[in-house]
């Protein structure tokens, strides 16, 4: 349509004070003549194009109010030598650029449809102005129409050079690659159209009666009741009012204070750009302009602790008056969700960012931000749009102090909208604040946002029933007007899946399990350990964990992660991406994995960790490192670490695990931890008990609103029988070998590998050895033992045992210790990488000296040495010559942990000559 031939009037009104009508035809002969001369006719300019003199001018400066506009722009034109014929120094497109927040809203008036603009018949009610241009001295004055647009566009307006096939289109846009201000755009003007000024007035209220004199009446005709091509409204004929009510067309910035701009732009058709400028006068009046939005925030659920998403309405009441200044645009918004309304550790899982450069932020284009990273949609209504635009939210590119960013993008009529958002999270509470600074300057009347829902909702809601506020700010534009605030409310009145809503203290029902991989005893096995915990329950806050008797771990050959390693994974400035690159403790120190589940609702983010054996910690000779890299899609939350201090009872062996208290919120993301599963999976590092009896894992799990529980988890070795169980026992006495002399005592005993690990010990000393109450003078008292304070003088021997679990053997003092008993015990308190006691209880059999090791550890010990000192510190005494005594064999009784028994006489070598088992 728009190569259709269009003929329509045009009025040519002489500079001096010749007749209008004269001067038209006049104008009307030399325009339809125009194709034919202008090409043989001379360069009028230099050799040099570009733009003489321009200008823009608004009748008001009024804040919001609806200004007539004037752009006016002289420039050369046509300048090649007459030889040429591509005219590429003719104006190809001229573009007005109006001052930032200058609108246009061409959707409030009536529209010449362009089958109407083709046959000149656009209604009276669609001219918003008119165009002014200067052929041969004389001012040429055409209407403008506002126009029918295409779906990509949008707003156009249009005039037409009468006789000629030439209509003219201007496109209304935005610059959504800067200010969002609006630009005014010519299509390609014609070659033949010459023109070298050109000026457009605009009118802020087309339907005003002060616009009658320069409307022109419809259909346009050459010949009517204003004579031949003159404009009806010359002041000699009678005006022509508009149908239409008047309603606002054009409106002022409403932003006062500051220093405005508007500028041109010129484009030949042999590529030469030219720019010009020119200053906007300052707006005034905004203290007369209205400003009053309003916002309802709701969860896309009513149930407490559960993944959510949120509905968003934003209303920016725009009554548009055509005596009234506009409302004042919005800049900013800022809304805080109450405390505990939290986003969703889980809801990036899968997401991507879009990237900045994926944005489209800067450009005209529409953003192209991938589908991974979309969390929402979004209808946008602007008055200055035909309708409603939609979009959608994206998850966006975290920047430095800018970890939670959104990406706005709608596209619509030739209009892509895009500007970042900001979430802000307290990073003691993780409570919200969505903030939209420096919104486009336009007429935004209505902002609908849809955050998703469903199992990955972004944002969980709290984890009490009640109603809780929403608290807004709206900062508006003109600089002058108060911060407008908000409170809107949401209720949360049920319970995780529709249940009751949680009482003054949410429930504890953790489940817990553990076991081996292959409980076969006396094998090694991964070592498996599971807590979780159900939505609308406390979240878990620390774990205490009880391993069965027998159930150890070799650290032979395992380095202990470097504290400068912990220390540095324990910083909340190093990321979870960091160490998933490049772990901070060395492969050689981890022993096992971890999977943590987090984040409301039923399908939580799960985190691969690793466990890592560490060095002495709280008070106990080992500990663990648990550290799992906290990244979530684009999220890097850094790490969460937590050091398990492994404590090892020295009479047992039974090891428990202590953790330190669990995080619960990072980079002000409330963890919402649901699960955590570790693994002790190290080849050869947990080994299984030779003990078949039933046991139990126990686990001390505390909640992080206080409520702790204690549960188990049944735990049973098999095929202990099948062992093997041949330990050996050698016992020598040395030193004074006379009657009522005081030897020492020199035991090995040595175990097999694979075998039953030793229950309980029973060595009865043959009759010739007696115990030598004489020499028990100092011993060490049980508040003294516990604080690792005995006295030097309740040492009465060395121990020392050697095991395949540890590197170096635990060695140390042999006590005597206060029992229960008639006697004191014998404790042999051996230190190293651990400490264990062997304690064994002192009595007498038929005359001779019985010790009873009766709860060995279930650890496997390949060699034991036992030293009692002899002399003054000798507990024994000879009863007899030892050279010369019979009695040579002392009686010994082993009990296996499978239950196995072993029962020996064995010799005791004394290092006399002859034989007889008394050497």
């Amino acid at each position: 349509m728009r190569a259709s031939t269009v003929r329509g009037p045009v009025a040519v009104i002489d500079q001096s004070t010749t007749s209008t009508r004269r001067r038209g035809l006049l104008g009307l002969i030399c325009l339809a003549l125009l194709t034919a001369v202008i090409a043989a006719a001379p360069g009028s300019a230099s050799a040099s194009s570009g733009i003489l003199e321009f200008g823009m001018s608004p009748t008001t400066t009024q804040a919001g109010g609806h200004p007539n506009v004037t752009m006016f722009v002289h420039y050369l034109n046509r300048n090649n030598p007459p030889s040429e014929t591509c005219f590429c120094d003719d104006v190809k497109t001229i573009t007005f650029h109006f001052p930032t927040g200058f609108i246009g809203d061409p959707h409030s008036q009536a529209i010449c449809s362009l089958a109407e603009f083709s046959l000149a018949a656009c209604p009276i009610s669609a001219q918003v102005g008119q165009v002014e241009s200067l052929l041969f001295g004389n001012r040429i004055v055409l209407p403008l129409y506002n126009l029918e647009t295409h779906p990509d566009q949008a707003g156009q307006i249009g005039f037409i050079f009468p006789l000629t096939p030439f209509p003219n289109f201007i496109d209304l846009r935005a610059r959504t690659d800067s200010d969002y201000g609006l630009d005014s755009a010519t299509f390609p003007i014609p070659h033949p159209i010459v023109f070298d000024t050109i000026r457009v007035n605009i009118w802020g209220v087309p339907a005003f009666p002060e616009n009658d004199f320069y409307r022109f009446k419809t259909p346009l005709t050459v010949f009517g009741e204003c004579g031949l091509f003159a404009i009806c409204g010359d002041g000699t004929v009678t005006n022509f009012p508009s149908p239409a009510p008047p309603k606002p067309y054009l409106e002022n910035p409403t932003t006062c204070g500051g220093s405005l701009e508007s500028s041109v732009d010129l484009v030949y058709y042999n590529g030469k750009r030219y720019h010009a400028e020119e200053p906007w006068p300052a707006t005034t009046g905004c203290t007369l302009l209205t400003f009053n939005p309003s916002i309802s925030v709701t969860p896309t659920t009513d149930q407490a602790d559960t993944a959510s998403g949120v509905d968003v309405d934003l209303k920016v009441p725009q009554a548009q008056s055509p005596t009234q200044p506009s409302p004042s645009q919005i800049r900013t918004t800022r809304t805080t969700l109450p405390a505990g309304f939290s986003i969703n550790s889980s809801a990036a899982d899968g997401k991507v960012a879009c990237a900045q450069s994926e944005t489209g932020i800067g450009t005209l284009g529409p953003a192209h931000c991938p589908e991974a990273s979309k969390i929402g949609t979004l209808t946008l209504d602007v008055a200055a749009l035909p309708g409603p635009i939609d979009g959608a939210l994206y998850l966006g590119e975290p920047l430095p102090g800018e970890k939670y960013r959104v990406v706005l993008a709608a596209d619509g009529f030739a209009t892509h909208v895009k500007f970042t958002g900001t979430v802000r999270t307290d990073p003691n509470t993780g409570q919200l604040t969505m903030e939209f600074a420096d919104l486009p300057q336009s007429p935004m009347q209505e902002f609908n946002l849809h955050i998703f829902g469903s199992e990955r909702g972004l944002l969980a809601t709290p984890t009490k029933c009640g109603t809780y506020p929403v608290e807004s700010e709206f900062v508006p534009w003109d600089g002058v007007l108060p911060t407008q605030a908000s409170t809107s409310y949401f209720t949360i009145d049920r319970g995780p899946d529709g249940g009751p809503c949680p009482g003054a203290s949410r429930p504890f029902t953790p489940d817990f399990g553990a076991g081996s991989n292959n409980p076969t005893a006396a094998m090694y096995s991964p070592f498996n350990m599971r807590v979780r915990r159900p939505d609308g329950d406390q979240n878990l806050a620390r774990l205490t964990v009880e391993a069965p008797k027998g159930v150890l771990a070799s650290l032979r050959g395992i380095p202990y992660c470097p504290q400068a390693a912990l220390n540095q994974i324990s910083l909340p400035s190093y990321g979870g991406l960091a160490e998933l690159a490049s772990p901070s403790c060395p492969a050689a120190s981890q022993v096992g994995t971890v999977v943590s589940g987090a984040g409301a609702g039923t399908h939580p983010v799960y985190n691969d960790g690793r466990v890592y054996l560490a060095g002495p910690y709280h008070g106990a000779p080992l500990s663990l490192m648990v550290v799992i890299p906290a990244v979530s899609g684009p999220y890097d939350l850094g790490n969460v670490a937590v050091r398990v201090a492994l404590r090892v009872d020295p009479d047992t062996t039974k090891i428990t695990a202590v953790s330190d208290p669990l995080p619960q919120i990072m980079e002000g993301i409330p963890l919402r931890t649901r699960s955590i599963q570790l693994s002790l999976d190290r080849p050869h590092f947990t080994l299984n008990p030779t003990d078949c009896a039933p046991a139990a894992v126990r686990a001390s799990i505390v909640g992080a609103e206080g409520a702790a529980v204690s549960l188990g988890a049944h735990y049973q070795a098999s095929n202990c029988t099948a062992l093997g169980f041949k330990p050996k026992l050698a016992l020598r006495l040395k030193g004074k070998k006379k009657r009522r002399g005081n030897p020492a005592l020199h035991a090995v005993l040595t175990t097999g590998s694979d075998e039953a690990n030793i229950g309980r010990t029973v060595v009865a000393l043959p009759s010739s050895e007696l115990l030598d109450n004489g020499h028990i003078k100092t011993i060490c008292t049980r508040v003294q033992f516990a604080a690792n304070a005995c006295p030097a003088g309740s040492v009465y021997g060395t121990a020392e045992a050697t095991t395949p679990l540890l590197d170096q053997p635990l060695r140390g003092p042999v006590y005597l210790r206060s029992s229960n008993h008639q006697l004191p015990d014998l404790v042999a308190a051996m230190h190293g990488q651990i400490d264990v006691n062997l304690i064994g209880r002192i009595d007498s059999i038929h005359g001779g000296l019985r010790t009873t090791f009766a709860s060995v550890p279930d650890a496997p010990v390949s060699k034991f040495v036992l030293d009692m000192a002899g002399g003054s510190k000798g507990l024994l005494e000879n009863s007899e010559n030892l050279c010369r005594s019979k009695h040579t064999r002392a009686a010994v009784k082993m009990t296996g942990q499978n239950g196995a028994r072993l029962n020996r006489r064995v010799k005791l070598l004394t290092g006399c000559g002859g034989s007889g088992g008394r050497r």
